[in-house]
């Protein structure tokens, strides 16, 4: 189970360590789109963060009609695998999802995919490089001062008495963890003023206890301005789905024709010429009841640097979704 964030009184959850469990502390060392992706949801929602302020200065605006969505997604998905389970197509993790939203599953998907291409996929490499690094301080302090070292200056707000970690939590309660030890996992969306999360499984599975990785407001001009490329503005088409969207447009093109091209849906075409006529990539003419689009000169600029990284970087191979288990 994943505690939300909210303004509410903060109660304490208690995590009981056996001498087994203490032996058993696991710092995770990748970096899983999906668990980003989930805290990004939640940021969406959450009071402003200094360190976040750039990001969703261009994130928020860009979703347009989908924000509201998946605000309310962010507020109520439970878990990172919660949100795997409604990427997947999971039955009970999509009804659950379409009670609260109104919205179909189709949809849901759609929006999730659309959060992916704009929010997270673009800063990708920034994004894991940072994780990685404040996994490795963690996973320094292990080797130089022992479990007990790292369960006591763990970021975000803990304390640690023995045998018990006293975790920010307004469910409060406890949790024993009977041997299976406990994994460690870092997100960047998760600040530091944020409630530690933890992810119990059904009695079988290591419990995962996610963690800030902390961000400063300091470094985060360079990580975010990395990825945008001192383009703020531009920042949020650097995506798959819209450049594809880009890519497809070496003609004029209708709506459906770049839903077919760049292997869309209908409503995800529209909602991505929305966004790339706002921000001067696109125009958009009328003949009767078809949309026609045609790239700007600055959509062709674009169009020659989105390809030309391209050529240097790869395809993106990220997937929203976890690696299967091997």
């Amino acid at each position: 189970m994943v505690m939300p964030e909210t303004g509410r009184r903060t109660a304490t959850r208690h995590l009981h360590f056996t001498f087994d469990d203490l032996l058993k502390v696991r710092i995770g060392d990748e970096v899983l789109p999906h668990v980003e992706t989930y805290f990004a949801l939640r940021s969406l929602s959450a009071p402003p963060s200094a360190a976040l302020s750039d990001w969703r200065a261009v994130v928020r605006p860009g979703l347009g009609a989908l924000l509201g969505l998946l605000r309310q997604l962010g507020q109520w998905l439970p878990s990172p695998s919660a949100l795997t389970g409604l990427a997947l197509g999971g039955a009970h993790e999509t009804r659950a999802a379409q009670l609260r939203t109104g919205a179909t599953g189709e949809q849901l998907r759609e929006a999730l995919n659309t959060f992916w291409q704009l929010g997270l996929e673009p800063y990708w490499r920034q994004i894991t490089a940072h994780v990685r690094r404040c996994q490795q301080e963690l996973r320094e302090r292990l080797a130089l001062g022992g479990v007990e070292d790292l369960l006591s200056h763990l970021p975000g707000g803990s304390s640690w008495r023995q045998p018990v970690l006293r975790l920010p939590d307004e469910r409060g309660g406890e949790v024993h963890l009977a041997g299976r030890g406990v994994r460690l996992s870092s997100s960047l969306f998760l600040q530091p003023r944020g409630r530690k999360v933890l992810e119990v499984s059904d009695g079988k599975g290591q419990p995962t206890l996610y963690l800030p990785a902390p961000l400063t407001e300091e470094d985060a001009p360079a990580l975010w301005g990395a990825a945008a490329g001192g383009e703020r503005s531009l920042a949020a088409l650097i995506g798959a789905g819209r450049a594809r969207v880009l890519q497809s447009l070496t003609e004029p093109r209708t709506t459906g024709e770049l839903a077919q091209l760049a292997g869309i849906s209908g409503p995800g075409a529209s909602q991505h010429t929305a966004v790339l006529r706002k921000a001067g990539l696109i125009t958009t003419r009328r003949e009767r009841n078809m949309a026609w689009h045609e790239l700007t000169p600055l959509g062709r600029a674009m169009l020659a640097n989105l390809e030309d990284a391209g050529a240097h970087r790869g395809p993106a191979t990220v997937s929203l979704l976890p690696a299967p288990a091997c």
